[in-house]
């Protein structure tokens, strides 16, 4: 069996049609892929800035322990020392070392509550960096199957399109003879 040249024409476009269909799915498939290999890498960088937050603010936590403890320390041997040597009324003695511990303890606080809202915006600048690596994805656009038979239907219509004599198929459809 021998095809004429339109039959060739048509079979050609439809495996046109078919060959860039399948093209459009692999890219849409390896775009889908690079974008999962890009939200876990961001995914991971984020996990791993939250991970170097969390450890600097146990540190900041520890080093609040660590300063409050100091300043009572200091503050009972002050008021040991002050008492033992006897200097005045005790009460005295004891609110004015209490005033300075108040203050240290107003000051470690300070530097503990300036420590926690830099590190809660480095968590939203975290947070931030990922969303913007997920917007900046280019969107995956799967091929339809419509669009592939409407070239398939395009191609059959070129088909028959020619004249009648001109097709070994279908001369029942389409253009009947060459005059119009």
């Amino acid at each position: 069996m021998c095809l004429g040249g339109s039959e060739i024409m048509a079979v050609m476009k439809v495996g046109q049609a078919v060959m860039e269909h399948n093209a459009k799915k692999q890219v849409a498939k390896d775009q889908a892929w690079a974008n999962a290999r890009a939200r876990m890498t961001a995914d991971k960088a984020y996990l791993v800035d939250l991970s170097k937050i969390e450890t600097e603010r146990g540190m900041a936590a520890r080093e609040l322990a660590l300063e409050t403890f100091k300043v009572t320390q200091e503050k009972k041997k002050a008021m040991a020392q002050a008492l033992n040597l006897g200097f005045g009324n005790p009460h005295r003695v004891v609110q004015d070392i209490g005033t300075m511990a108040d203050t240290d303890y107003n000051q470690i606080s300070t530097e503990y509550m300036g420590d926690m809202f830099t590190l809660n915006n480095q968590t939203d600048d975290a947070y931030a960096n990922l969303q913007r690596t997920y917007n900046s994805l280019e969107p995956v656009v799967a091929p339809s199957v419509m669009s592939l038979g409407i070239d398939i239907a395009g191609a059959g219509a070129g088909y028959l399109d020619k004249p009648a004599s001109e097709r070994k198929y279908f001369k029942g459809y389409g253009k009947q003879t060459d005059s119009a």
